[in-house]
């Protein structure tokens, strides 16, 4: 299908996107390519308006690669997932961002797909939000006049992935003593397409869990955290039984919103297995 009439824009520095994305209207991104280029398709497929500029970063070479210091990790927006599958530099508490890559879709898909394509493109299924909060990760924009702004993403997906700025990289702090598990279920099994996902991360302490993250995502909302169940969790020593325990302290409105008693319980065996992994291991 031949997409409706529109102009492609290519500039070849961040500051020259950042101001092209601010000035022209009806305005899209395009990254990897993998969310956009279906979009357009099917909106003009529906008959409905599709935008009249696209901007594409492919040759912004600024926006491409992952760097790595004694504090942090810093990834780069225009990082494919397969670049950020085989980085060496994933190691410590950062090594959980190769199990949620591993995930997303396939090899030709990852060759093409870009971090900020997943954390931005306002799908409220895809698999990295739910980790960078669990990371704790701050993103970074560059506003029109070439100034820098960032805010966590915890905050950027309570604002519903919205900035009017142009997300640049994200910032994860390093933490090697944080113990981390992951947890997805596929949505259906012609598409491997979450149905939910969840990560979940703690700081031990005297071997009692700290400073504890339970992030989640139900695919019909944004990631988020269930406070009440890091409530519960901070202070516990592992136990056999803890994950089974957590499962009684949840944000029932999280998990039973839009969901089927299948996800319900899903959410449920995940959960309890994620919690369980991290006993093991503390």
């Amino acid at each position: 299908m031949l997409l409706n009439s529109l102009t492609l824009h290519t500039p070849r520095t961040v500051s020259e996107a950042a101001r092209l994305f601010k000035e022209l209207q009806e305005v899209k991104i395009l990254a990897g390519g993998t969310f956009l280029l279906n979009s357009l398709k099917l909106l003009k497929h529906k008959g409905n308006k599709t935008a009249k500029n696209v901007l594409s970063l492919g040759h912004v070479q600024e926006l491409k690669g992952i760097t790595c210091d004694d504090k942090s990790l810093t990834i780069k927006a225009m990082t494919t997932i397969t670049d950020l599958f085989e980085s060496p530099l994933l190691t410590d508490n950062f090594q959980i961002i190769r199990t949620v890559c591993r995930n997303i879709s396939t090899t030709p898909i990852r060759n093409m797909a870009t971090f900020g394509g997943n954390l931005t493109c306002r799908y409220t299924w895809t698999e990295m939000p739910v980790t960078m909060i669990a990371l704790n990760a701050t993103m970074y924009f560059m506003t029109p006049d070439g100034t820098t702004t960032s805010m966590s993403a915890e905050d950027f997906f309570k604002n519903n992935a919205r900035s009017e700025n142009l997300f640049t990289h994200a910032v994860i702090p390093l933490e090697p003593q944080c113990h981390l598990a992951y947890r997805r279920v596929r949505k259906m099994s012609e598409v491997d397409q979450p149905l939910l996902t969840v990560c979940i991360k703690t700081v031990p302490q005297s071997k009692r869990w700290s400073q504890t993250r339970a992030v989640v995502n139900s695919g019909t909302a944004f990631a988020q955290r269930d406070y009440q169940l890091e409530e519960f969790l901070n202070g516990k020593t592992s136990t056999p039984t803890l994950g089974q325990e957590a499962t009684n302290h949840l944000t029932s409105a999280i998990y039973d919103t839009r969901s089927s008693e299948y996800k319900q319980h899903m959410f449920r065996v995940c959960l309890r297995a994620a919690i369980e992994e991290i006993c093991k291991s503390n």
